[in-house]
């Protein structure tokens, strides 16, 4: 007799262990076997089904529902803060540097530290930048660096990295996405981060950081800074009641408007993030700017 004409078929089902245990002591104090237990359990869904059809699955539906839902929508803001962020840095292109030349002696001051410490890091090494927007930090490492390959997302912000002078002839840039790594093709030792942190969404971070270290490797060196929260410095600074998230509200030259996510961090919080997964960390936290600098594992 075929499988087809076989009405007494045997089904394999996958029971997790917690079921299964209450399962066998259910055996145990009745007198009956498992395979019992289960071919009445499921007559009596048969039955219900035959007598209520859909509706007594109406909450589960509507749980798995709710949760497609709010997962959908979720993925929905990420991708238009991802846009958002983009059309802004397109737009930014030819003011982006004016940051870099605020007339406050505390923040040059901690300017000059951040450049110090990442020429004296990057010599000799063959560098991958996230994000590395118009080349305003590439142009610094690249005056020690054997190699860099800056990343970024926006061409608008690259064509005027690839613009600038480059002695050393040792810096090349490419089109990509800070998520996406694997695409990047070369080989790195020290993996470089400015001013990029503060625009990963928070629970973005750790899925960033993974394929970061995945793509340097172990052993590579990383260096990552971005800004300490001024209160009035860089507009104004939103938050929403749904999001772990903050933002600033910001003008450009040309007159447009935008909202742009930018998180700050404490030195704790800082601690917590790149403690587990870095050797010889060392975290800076000034008047205007935070680094970190450390080994991955």
């Amino acid at each position: 007799m075929d499988d087809k004409q076989d009405k007494t078929k045997r089904l394999s089902v996958y029971l997790p262990e917690k079921v299964k245990a209450e399962l066998e002591q259910m055996a145990d104090a009745t007198g009956l076997s498992m395979t019992q237990l289960i071919v009445m359990a499921t007559q009596g869904l048969l039955a219900n089904y035959a007598s209520q059809g859909g509706a007594i699955f109406a909450d589960l539906l509507s749980a798995r529902h709710r949760i497609l839902h709010e997962v959908k929508e979720k993925q929905t803001l990420l991708d238009q803060e991802k846009l958002s962020m983009q059309a802004y840095y397109g737009a930014r292109a030819e003011e982006y540097e004016r940051i870099y030349h605020r007339e406050d002696a505390e923040y040059q001051q901690e300017l000059a530290l951040l450049s110090d410490i990442l020429k004296k890091q990057v010599e000799g090494r063959r560098v991958l930048e996230i994000a590395c927007g118009t080349g305003y930090w590439t142009h610094i490492a690249a005056e020690t660096a054997t190699q860099l390959v800056g990343v970024d997302i926006r061409p608008e912000v690259l064509r005027i990295a690839e613009s600038k002078s480059w002695p050393k002839g040792n810096a090349a840039f490419k089109e990509g996405d800070a998520y996406e790594l694997s695409e990047i093709r070369g080989e790195f030792d020290y993996g470089l981060a400015n001013f990029w942190f503060s625009h990963i969404p928070r629970n973005r971070i750790d899925s960033f950081l993974q394929g970061f270290h995945e793509r340097l490797g172990s052993g590579a060196q990383v260096f990552i800074a971005d800004n300490v929260y001024v209160p009035g410095r860089g507009g104004e600074l939103i938050t929403h009641e749904d999001s772990e998230d903050t933002y600033k509200r910001r003008e450009l030259a040309d007159g447009s408007k935008h909202e742009i996510l930018k998180n700050y961090f404490t030195y704790e919080e800082l601690n917590d993030i790149f403690r587990p997964l870095s050797q010889h960390l060392r975290i800076f936290v000034g008047g205007s700017f935070w680094y970190v600098s450390y080994t991955i594992k």
